[in-house]
């Protein structure tokens, strides 16, 4: 399959991530980039909510459960439309000409930068993490639930009751393959890119546009679509380091997250007061909103959130508190009852995380410095090298530790914004953005239990914490696009005319872009990606599977395995994947998992099987005659120690018979505990 044959596949993603929540948000008075973004958001809600619907009612998995969501939705959308004031979420003024080309521009960037090292959208990534999110998706397309409130069930397995794991990345995935006949893999990249053009690129604009003046957005909107994909911290470094798909989901949505809940707070600012319950309730469904599609996508994403809003929410109360002490009588006694109720109620969340941390995660069950300590966590760099790599825009690539080299010219934006904001009284922006710095430069720079305890919701991970960044850096360096516009248009001796500051600003902004993809692309970044992707042909050794292997599931083990049978064999060695390319629901879909007794007895005992009865039990009961053997020691092996010696063991003292191989993977077939019972 080659990459223009992957177009259908994006446009089935862009309707899956875009279409319910343009259904649900329809009524509404929105500009262009405002709609595309809060669709991201809805759709995610919708389809996350639907699946969970779906899960109760017993359906297997299709998009249609979405709009079970997005019709009702649509329907107070109508009511919001008469009760919204006019122009809230008003247009971005820029030229549609303008903003169809930056946005095309970005999107062919990020394809470029990203993409370009990858030999084929069927390659998938060899990473740890990413053998759960296929085995999920292959699941789901095979009838198990998409539920967020079930999917973890798929790897915890002896639990009971909800098990909850963000499936909005996988329900993407799933619906993707549904509705353009595309493999899993190749749903995987059509994802990927849908998620980049159509949740991250409209989502940083319209932030842009709900953070710069009025006057600005004509020019910074579309600035902010190009600059979206001049950042090597996101969306890039994500698709390398894990590689973590669903935590990419929620970075992509989250300056739609955070605009919403500023377009939502201003509405509350400007309402008068007899429109107080119309304030409460806006307020409200944005927070919802972002909660949900956050949540839905990977939940570690909305403290993110919390911390870039936060600083806006302190501004905001602030002025208006200002302004109700100077107006005095029942006005101040007011608001003074309202801080003494905010800081209560900020008081009490704080006590409960605290009380969580302590009791539900055990915060002082060991040292706080024995905790965080793996290779996600630990540090690589000195304090220092992190504020450097901020102030320069240096990303780490997703490779390692390495680092890519600066982007002087995107620093340069982000600084010139990051002046212009703060003159402009839209402080807590800049103050956003040292926060989120702040997080990332203790994340890689400190293993102190000071860092630990700052970062260790984001499990104290560098590339998540980085990527966080780019959020509040697009739309400085927009705004930034748009001072040296002004600086360039007084050289020229045209001060305060609107079009060359325009012209000159968008056209740094693109120059920009160019000039930085270039870097990321020549020092690091699209290296990282198409080392992630790539796979050996005969043998795997550090990758998952290898091209051999693979062809291997999809002729001997579909031939040979009979479909209502599940495979068993080590996950480390691949069998984990027998769902994705054989069709056939491997034991251990999963590297690492809560097991029940039965694939515990499979996973450390097989070889007992002529004299321990659990192990002919646990073969009955989850229905397995074929074991796979390919022994090789993906990503060096399992850091935790082997925890499925069984099969290993059962194979090398010869107890099967062997049914097929290709001279590297071996099938088996189990005989000594007889034919299968009907099921």
């Amino acid at each position: 399959m080659t990459w223009a044959e992957i177009v259908p596949a994006v446009a089935a993603a862009l309707v899956l991530l875009t279409g319910p929540g343009l259904i649900a948000t329809a009524p509404l008075r929105l500009g262009a980039i405002a709609r595309v973004a809060l669709s991201g958001l809805v759709s995610v809600v919708c389809l996350g909510a639907g699946a969970a619907l779906g899960g109760v009612a017993g359906w297997a998995w299709h998009p249609w459960q979405a709009l079970v969501i997005a019709l009702p939705l649509a329907a107070l959308a109508v009511v919001a439309r008469r009760v919204v004031p006019r122009g809230t979420l008003s247009a971005t003024r820029a030229r549609p000409g303008v903003l169809a080309g930056a946005w095309i521009g970005g999107a062919v960037v990020i394809c470029l930068v990203a993409l370009s090292g990858v030999a084929s959208p069927e390659r998938i990534s060899q990473t740890y993490d990413n053998v759960f999110h296929l085995s999920a998706v292959s699941a789901i397309l095979d009838g198990f639930s998409g539920s967020p409130l079930t999917l973890r069930s798929l790897i915890e397995t002896g639990g009971t009751g909800l098990a909850y794991y963000p499936s909005g990345w996988h329900l993407i995935v799933a619906g993707t393959a549904q509705l353009s006949g595309a493999s899993v893999p190749a749903a995987f990249h059509a994802a990927w890119i849908a998620v980049a053009i159509g949740a991250w690129m409209p989502g940083a604009a319209w932030l842009t546009q709900v953070v710069v003046p009025a006057a600005a957005r004509g020019v910074a909107v579309p600035a902010a679509l190009a600059l979206s994909s001049a950042f090597g911290a996101f969306p890039y470094a994500l698709l390398s380091w894990g590689t973590i798909y669903p935590t990419y989901l929620a970075h992509a949505l989250l300056p739609a997250a955070v605009a919403i809940m500023v377009a939502a707070i201003r509405l509350g600012g400007t309402a008068r007061a007899p429109r107080a319950g119309v304030v409460v309730a806006a307020l409200a469904s944005a927070a919802l909103v972002a909660v949900l599609a956050l949540g839905i996508s990977h939940p570690r994403v909305i403290p993110t959130w919390v911390v870039i809003g936060a600083p806006f929410v302190v501004a905001q109360v602030a002025r208006a508190a200002r302004r109700a002490w100077r107006a005095g009588g029942r006005l101040r006694a007011v608001a003074v009852r309202a801080l003494v109720g905010t800081g209560v109620a900020t008081v009490a969340a704080l006590g409960a995380a605290f009380a969580y941390a302590v009791v539900g995660l055990g915060l002082f069950d060991e040292p706080i410095s024995d905790r965080l300590s793996g290779p996600q966590a630990a540090a690589v760099q000195g304090v220092g090298d992190g504020v450097l790599q901020v102030i320069l825009q240096a990303p780490m690539t997703g490779d390692g530790a390495a680092v890519a080299a600066p982007s002087l010219l995107l620093a340069a934006l982000v600084a010139a914004g990051a002046v212009a904001a703060w003159r402009a009284r839209r402080a807590w922006l800049v103050v956003a953005f040292v926060l989120v710095a702040a997080l990332f430069v203790l994340a890689a720079g400190s293993d102190g239990v000071i860092a630990k305890l700052a970062t260790g919701v984001w499990y104290k991970d560098r590339f998540r914490l980085a990527a966080a960044i780019p959020a509040v850096a697009v739309p400085l360096a927009a705004w930034g696009a748009l001072v040296w516009g002004r600086i360039a248009a007084r050289a020229l001796g045209r001060r305060g005319e609107v079009r060359p500051v325009a012209a000159v600003a968008v056209a740094v902004a693109a120059m920009t872009t160019v000039v930085s993809a270039v870097v990321l692309a020549q020092t690091g970044s699209s290296a990282a990606i198409a080392r992630v992707f790539w796979q050996p042909d005969e043998r795997a050794d550090a990758a998952v599977i290898s091209r051999a292997q693979e062809d291997f599931f999809a002729t001997e083990v579909r031939a040979n395995v009979p479909a209502d049978q599940r495979v068993l064999g080590d996950p480390w060695d691949g069998s984990a994947l027998t769902g994705l390319y054989a069709d056939r629901e491997p034991v251990f879909p999963h590297v690492n998992g809560q097991w029940d007794a039965d694939r515990l007895a499979l996973a450390w005992h097989l070889e007992e099987i002529g004299d321990n009865p659990d192990v002919c039990r646990a073969l009955d009961a989850l229905r397995v005659r074929y074991v796979l053997y390919d022994p090789h020691e993906f990503g060096g092996g399992d850091p935790s120690g082997n925890h499925f010696p069984g099969p290993h063991r059962a194979v090398e003292a010869g107890l099967f018979e062997r049914v097929a191989t290709d001279g590297v993977t071996e099938l088996y077939r189990i005989d000594q505990c007889g034919d299968l019972p009907a099921g």
